[in-house]
């Protein structure tokens, strides 16, 4: 459906800006009245083209978590895992909007609790068969698989920050979306590049602008690789699209953000080639 409209918005336009230029040359208001409606057109259908459902997929796919492990015979558990369920698309984009605005990253723990308390809060539950605290650390359990499950819902590639010296906080958001986990190192290697963490891969981070920005000591950067410091170093633009040198050494990698959601696999697959 959006493509149709889209059709019908260059149609619109088109035939707009030709009633524009005969009205001018022939100072015929016939043709600037059929450029006012035309134009009119073309900007309703720009409105419907916007407010059509073609995120509203993204939403509907949304990953349910998985209940291993739960006691389902609690009538008290069994309620807020419902409730979770029938809100787990709001809670994600709650979060989402919360990580996307917040600078400080080392924060990003408490901003999932901060998410829990409040799912907690507006359960109108007893607490006669589980403690407030069995219920959080169950439902942060829960809202923690909601997470790693639907990184493509959280992850936001056209969300760019308006200023270009925020990009590179918001790469980090973005990896942290994603299930990556910052990390602090009291060596130098935190002077040269952010640390980053994914189910025991730790990756030195370097986020760039532009390509062309990129300048840096690949020997340099390798030595942290060799002596276990980091599993890889991976560069981070928003214009690097040369996939043929991707892999720039045996553990340091040039991508575009676009590539965020599927790093961790990308990484893993070259942990296992030699």
């Amino acid at each position: 459906m959006t493509s149709f409209y889209q059709f019908l918005i260059w149609f619109f336009t088109i035939v707009s800006l030709i009633a524009l230029m005969f009205g001018v040359l022939s100072a015929d208001i016939t043709f600037i009245g059929l450029f006012i409606c035309t134009l009119i057109i073309s900007v309703i259908f720009y409105r419907l083209n916007e407010t059509s459902p073609t995120n509203a997929t993204q939403e509907a796919h949304v990953k349910d978590f998985a209940f291993e492990g739960i006691d389902n015979n609690n009538i008290e558990i069994s309620e807020a895992i419902e409730t979770l369920k029938q809100e787990q698309t709001k809670i994600l984009s709650v979060l989402k909007k919360d990580v996307y605005s917040n600078q400080d990253l080392s924060s990003i723990a408490d901003i999932k609790k901060n998410i829990v308390s409040d799912f907690i809060s507006s359960l109108s539950l007893n607490f006669e068969m589980v403690s407030k605290q069995e219920l959080k650390d169950i439902i942060m359990k829960l809202m923690n698989d909601i997470i790693d499950k639907n990184s493509n819902y959280l992850f936001e590639p056209t969300f760019f920050p308006s200023e270009e010296s925020k990009y590179s906080i918001w790469v980090k958001q973005s990896l942290i979306l994603l299930g990556w986990k910052t990390r602090k190192e009291k060596d130098g290697a935190k002077k040269l590049f952010d640390l980053f963490d994914k189910n025991g891969m730790v990756v030195g981070v370097l986020v760039f602008s532009h390509t062309k920005k990129v300048n840096i000591d690949l020997k340099q950067h390798e030595h942290y690789v060799d002596n276990g410091a980091i599993d890889f170093l991976v560069i981070i633009t928003q214009d690097y699209d040369d996939i043929n040198q991707t892999q720039l050494s045996r553990r340091i990698l040039a991508i575009n953000h676009h590539d965020l959601p599927k790093l961790h696999l990308m990484l893993k697959s070259l942990l296992t080639t030699k």
